[in-house]
């Protein structure tokens, strides 16, 4: 195929722009092929942390980040000891994501050179040989079954796969002309090549790998890409086409490509040309012979069958782009395009392919769901019309004696137009109204709306008052009821000036008040009984109307207007004022020419008339027949997307599909009963009686126990106001079913660690509701508050593997960008953690809050709601706590938290020597659970006592203190006084209250020296007692002396089982903590090793271990 001397593609030949720069660049990367590595100026930083944000930049934007940026920052690092990752970062920001718009390849060459330069001679070597091996991913993509899905699927991985190829390929052309594979050898396929020959050698083996291993031709974008930026460099001049930049650049003008290997380019894409033209000229030729059967098996069936025209479709556009890259190849390569075999077009031949299938098949009725209304309710507005006989003398509505109507005047009727029958639209009507519309569209340009004009005959001022408060009040009423008043009222007003001007008025509704017409068109429904002149005449007016809207289509500002008009037409048809040939005409005349604004006129005729027209008896027939019109054509022409979406939502709804009713489920009467009390009875006055009525359900069956137990449990059922009463009800029941309020507390923590493991998005609203539930739980005091900090702590922690998110680090049932649980922990803060704002409990909490605000900014950056719903949480619970800024701040203040409790914890572990020593103390000790039990003396702020079972010893009782602080005696004896002073004052006033209560024991608690006891008791006690038994103190009175004496009970024994249990967890959880902070520590000395060791070396030091 020869070439022609066309003119040359409209592209921007920079290669003389671009010459000087290349030359300098390759003059680069010849020289640090030779010579050692660049050296920068010192200082040069060798961070960590500087290195890792520059291997970022390079793998995130390499290609759309200015050169000059990079070789500045590249200037200022060592970059040395991190040669394989820089590597590594720049092939993936080549080839890891395409650039947003234009990617900036030849800023990428020079910052790859400057690596070279920096990096010589290791860089290279590794380098180039990946970057030619991420070309043989451009393999074309093997064809999958047929499928609408397969098709998007294979077209969205095409897309993409050459989205990441168009650079990679032109990193490879840019480097070959700047000389990077100069000094390569090139390994044995290259042996014997001369060094400037080993460039355009790679770059013409990839193009030619992307032209061999394309059967379908799916690597001509990147073929075409290649051609826009480097056809000058790599094909030179054309012979004929580039004439004129040929004179212009001179002769003597230096290429960077050998003139042999011009050559070769050239005739490798003319070849490549002339066979992707050949299977253009073969792709058009089948789908000519595939129309062509198409148009035998319609002929025949009627229908063209789905995978026919999806086989049919795939073909098409599989054609139109092979089509797109030829042209595109012929334009840069100044070659013409082979003729298709026929002159029809491949657009126009695809056009008669159309969803032929009927839209209410054969039978019709069938299809069509339901009746004329949607319920009764629009049934009796449009039926259910008021008979003004009833309400009006007979003589004011021009009735005669018989009941006849008085036949309306000659001159009230409609203008002269030309309506039809039903059966004569039957005929090609709408060739002959396109003629009246062309005829009338050649009047004056500027003519306005029809206007019917007035007789001029007066009315008397009295009715015509009256009169103008009718119209004055039919624009505000909105209900049947005031329509049929108003229609009433203006029936005592009947005459012929009264009717026309009634006409006029309804016939110049506003154009933006659409929600007036059922009314209007309701009032003149009522009317036309008695009056038909006021329908023919209203008709007569939206007829002018909609001829005029007819010839002026291209006028958009009358958009309101049309929309009035063809649903005004709409309700009147409902309201059978409009006869049917009229409306079946107006909708023929817009089938016929479907193209612009008749394609809104279809769309709202058949949205307001639509399902009236298609259930009548008289307009069914005919309204099926031209809406199957419709969907041919909807089907054949071409329209965009909004005019697809209005015709379809027409469609179905007047033809909506068949819904499969779900299917209820049926209750037992006590689950209906149980259901009824939750739903509809309970409320904050009915609690008691609804706890009464659960209360006589049948709880030893094991159904009605189910039955109940599944109903408390699945809280998210119920309204989400009701679950503080739910949570009250489990209290109350507990204290007759503990077992039951056990159940629920187990199974609302399973379902919380269930979501937790799932992180399935539609469960989100079920998760709020059980967490809430947990913290309504906690309020009554069903659950204590271990259980609602192990939750809090796992909400953070779950799902990562060391108990923490890391910024960089996703969990897969915790991603960086999911942040459910950050509302689930804000939700249960907001349901229970006012309750933690004092004692331990509220240390607890402080620790806590710090742990997730760390845990909050490891997130991405979180959305607005999201992120007030946290401050307004914080806000809440901790009004004066500062929220952190940043991760870093977290990140000391976690480190801070860390190292205050390992100072707590290793007092601890060291317990045993300080007592050898006799320093020991008795340790004081919060005790949360009682702060939630009731107060046996009525005193809130008197703290009880109790045994620490917590303590590595057994035999030891501690007292709990309010401040821990040093034993004071003289302090000790003042309160003991006072405190016996006010036993003495109230003596008297007990002794009656003494005699039938049981004694109280309110003694104030002595301090205990626990060296000294525990020596004491070890004395008295035989070894092996001591094997076989495990020692408690029982603190007792005896008149006004305090004795302690020593019980020896059964280490198999509930209670010291227990003991020894919460002793072991003790120790395991002090372990735990002494190891994280040792490898806190370790952390900490490796880090400031590092950084003493990198000082050292920055300094010219050299620094080396010896052992001893």
């Amino acid at each position: 195929m020869a070439s022609t001397a066309g003119a040359p593609p409209p592209i921007k030949d920079d290669y003389l722009a671009k010459l000087a720069k290349r030359k300098a660049l390759k003059e680069k990367n010849i020289k640090y092929w030779e010579d050692d590595a660049l050296k920068a100026k010192p200082p040069l930083d060798s961070s960590l942390k500087k290195h890792t944000t520059l291997l970022n930049r390079l793998r995130s934007a390499l290609l759309t980040t200015s050169a000059e940026a990079f070789l500045k920052e590249l200037d200022g690092l060592t970059l040395t000891k991190y040669t394989e990752e820089i590597r590594t970062a720049v092939l993936e920001g080549i080839s890891g994501t395409a650039a947003k718009g234009k990617a900036d390849v030849e800023g990428a060459v020079e910052v790859v050179t400057h690596l070279h330069a920096r990096l010589a001679p290791d860089f290279y070597p590794s380098f180039l040989p990946e970057l030619i091996s991420i070309t043989n991913e451009a393999q074309n993509v093997a064809p999958t079954t047929s499928g609408a899905g397969n098709d998007k699927d294979r077209e969205r991985e095409e897309k993409d796969r050459i989205s990441r190829m168009r650079p990679v390929l032109r990193m490879i052309a840019e480097l070959s002309l700047v000389g990077a594979w100069e000094g390569h050898e090139g390994g044995k396929a290259m042996k014997g090549v001369q060094p400037e020959d080993i460039g355009p050698t790679y770059v013409l083996d990839r193009l030619t790998y992307l032209m061999s291993n394309d059967p379908q031709y799916n690597n001509i974008p990147l073929l075409v890409t290649f051609l826009k930026s480097y056809k000058r460099a790599y094909l030179g001049l054309d012979e004929q086409g580039d004439a004129a930049a040929a004179a212009k650049e001179g002769s003597a003008e230096e290429e960077l490509v050998p003139a042999a290997f011009r050559e070769k380019f050239r005739k490798t894409f003319e070849d490549y040309f002339r066979t992707a033209g050949k299977a253009l000229v073969k792709g058009q030729t089948k789908l000519l012979e595939q129309d062509k059967r198409n148009q035998e098996a319609y002929i025949k069936a009627g229908e063209i069958f789905e995978d026919r025209q999806h086989a049919y479709e795939r073909m098409v556009k599989a054609v139109e782009k092979l089509q797109n890259g030829v042209q595109s190849l012929a334009d840069l390569l100044n070659m013409k395009v082979p003729e298709a075999p026929t002159a029809l077009g491949i657009s126009k031949t695809s056009l008669q392919i159309v969803d032929s299938g009927p839209a209410f098949g054969k039978d019709g009725e069938d299809h069509l769901a339901g009746g004329i209304w949607d319920d009764d309710e629009e049934r009796k507005f449009y039926e259910d019309i008021l008979d003004l006989a009833h309400e009006v003398p007979p003589s004011i509505l021009g009735l005669k004696q018989n009941g006849e109507v008085e036949q309306v005047e000659p001159e009230i009727l409609s203008p002269p137009t030309k309506t039809l029958s039903i059966h004569e639209l039957d005929e090609d009507v709408p060739m002959e109204v396109e003629n009246d519309i062309k005829e009338d569209m050649d009047d004056d340009a500027g003519e306005k709306p029809p206007v019917v004009e007035d007789d001029g005959d007066p009315l008397q001022s009295g009715p015509a008052a009256r009169l103008a408060a009718i119209f004055a009040a039919l624009p505000e009423a909105n209900n049947r009821t005031i329509i049929d008043k108003l229609a009433a009222d203006f029936a005592y007003l009947n005459s012929k000036p009264a009717r026309k001007r009634c006409y006029k008025f309804l016939g110049s509704v506003p154009k933006t008040r659409t929600d007036l017409l059922p009314h209007y068109a309701r009032f003149a429904a009522t009317l036309n009984k008695y009056m038909p002149d006021i329908g023919i005449g209203l008709v007569a007016i939206l007829d002018e109307e909609f001829k005029y809207l007819q010839r002026k289509k291209l006028v958009k500002e009358l958009e309101s207007v049309r929309i009035k008009n063809i649903r005004f037409y709409g309700e009147l048809a409902k309201f059978k004022v409009a006869q049917p040939h009229t409306i079946l005409h107006v909708l023929q005349v817009c089938v016929s020419d479907l193209t612009g604004p008749n394609v809104d006129n279809v769309a709202n005729l058949l949205e307001s008339c639509g399902r009236f027209l298609l259930r009548s008896e008289d307009t069914k027939e005919k309204a099926k027949t031209l809406v199957e019109i419709m969907r041919r054509k909807q089907s054949a022409q071409h329209f965009d997307t909004r005019q697809q979406l209005v015709l379809e939502n027409a469609y179905y709804q007047c033809n909506p599909p068949e819904r499969v009713q779900r299917e209820q489920v049926q209750l037992t009467p006590v689950e209906a009963f149980i259901e009824h009390l939750l739903h509809d009875v309970l409320m904050k006055k009915t609690v008691d009686k609804v706890l009464k009525l659960l209360r006589k359900l049948h709880w030893e069956d094991e159904e009605v126990y189910g039955n109940i137990l599944r109903a408390f449990t699945e809280i998210w059922e119920l309204k989400y106001g009701n679950i503080p009463m739910v949570a009250m009800l489990v209290y109350d029941l507990q204290k007759y079913h503990l077992g039951f309020s056990l159940a629920v507390v187990d199974q609302v923590l399973e379902d919380v660690r269930a979501g937790m493991e799932d992180n399935i998005f539609k469960y989100n609203q079920r998760r709020i509701s059980t967490i809430k539930y947990l913290g309504e739980l906690y309020m009554y005091r069903v659950v204590n508050t271990p259980v609602i900090f192990d939750v809090l702590w796992s909400l953070i922690s779950f799902g990562h593997v060391e108990g923490l998110p890391i910024p960089g680090r996703s969990s897969p049932i915790d991603s960086a960008d999911d942040f459910f649980r950050i509302r689930l922990v804000c939700a249960l803060l907001d349901t229970c953690g006012g309750c933690f704002d004092k004692g331990s409990s509220k240390k607890k909490l402080d620790q806590f809050l710090v742990i997730f605000q760390l845990y909050c900014l490891c997130k991405q950056e979180m959305p607005m709601d999201v992120e007030f719903m946290l401050s307004d949480t914080l806000e809440t619970i901790r009004p004066k706590m500062v929220p952190f800024k940043n991760f870093l701040e977290a990140a000391e203040a976690t480190d801070e938290l860390l190292a205050t409790m390992s100072q707590d914890v290793l007092p601890d572990d060291d317990d045993d020597e300080e007592e050898s020593d006799g320093e020991s103390e008795g340790e004081h000790r919060g005790d949360d659970d009682k702060e939630e039990d009731e107060d046996v003396d009525g005193a809130e702020n008197v703290h009880e006592t109790r045994i620490d079972d917590d303590d590595d010893d057994e035999n030891v009782v501690l007292i709990k203190d309010v401040k821990e602080e040093e034993y004071d005696q003289e302090e000790e004896d003042a309160f003991n006084r006072e405190f016996a002073k006010m036993l003495a004052d109230t003596t008297d006033a007990r002794k009656v209250d003494r005699k039938t209560a049981p004694p109280v024991f309110d003694t104030a608690v002595p301090l205990i020296r626990r060296q000294q006891q525990q020596q004491a008791q070890q004395d008295a006690i035989p070894t092996e007692a001591k094997a076989n038994h495990m020692q408690f103190s029982l603190l007792s009175k005896k008149g006004n002396k305090q004795q302690i004496r020593s019980l020896d009970i059964p280490v198999d024994s509930a209670i010291a089982v227990n003991s020894l249990s919460q002793q072991e967890k003790t120790r395991q959880e002090q372990e735990q903590m002494k190891r994280l902070v040792l490898q806190n520590e370790r952390r900490q000395e490796a880090s400031e090793k590092a950084a003493w060791e990198q000082n050292m070396r920055s300094r010219g030091i050299r620094v080396k271990y010896t052992d001893g």
